[in-house]
């Protein structure tokens, strides 16, 4: 399983407490991502909406990335599954894409597994919407 958090991992209430639950539905999928996902929850130091800073991946906030490797530039948003739609770069945050994202700040570099065993690295270059930063503190 990758382990890929930063030692200083902030999520706000709203998002744990949703995610959470999420997880509490989900049961015990034994998924490596989604194990992530639990550890990272488990470690994350809380804060109030209000508190997180505007530099850091929350759900709904939309990011541009490089592909590590490539050089390629993605523009993601993480979601909550019900709104995922890969195809409009909509990551879930229980894909190992999304779960990697979450808490990551701008100019970190993140890792997950892909299906086939291969390991990607991307880069967040900008956070182009936060909630939070926004004012948007119920989303």
């Amino acid at each position: 399983m990758l382990m890929q958090q930063s030692p200083n991992l902030q999520i706000t209430e709203l998002d744990l407490a949703r995610l959470q639950r999420l997880l509490a539905q989900m049961g015990d999928i034994d998924h490596d991502h989604v194990d992530n996902l639990r550890d990272k929850l488990g470690q994350a130091h809380v804060v109030e909406p209000r508190e997180v800073p505007p530099d850091i991946v929350t759900m709904n906030s939309s990011l541009v990335c490089e592909d590590a490797d490539s050089g390629k530039p993605l523009q993601l948003t993480l979601a909550y599954p019900e709104d995922a739609d890969p195809g409009k770069g909509q990551v879930s945050v229980l894909s190992p894409i999304g779960s990697a994202l979450l808490g990551a700040g701008l100019g970190e570099t993140v890792a997950y597994e892909l299906p086939n065993g291969a390991v990607k690295r991307l880069r967040v270059k900008e956070i182009v919407f936060q909630p939070e930063a926004r004012g948007w503190f119920e989303m």
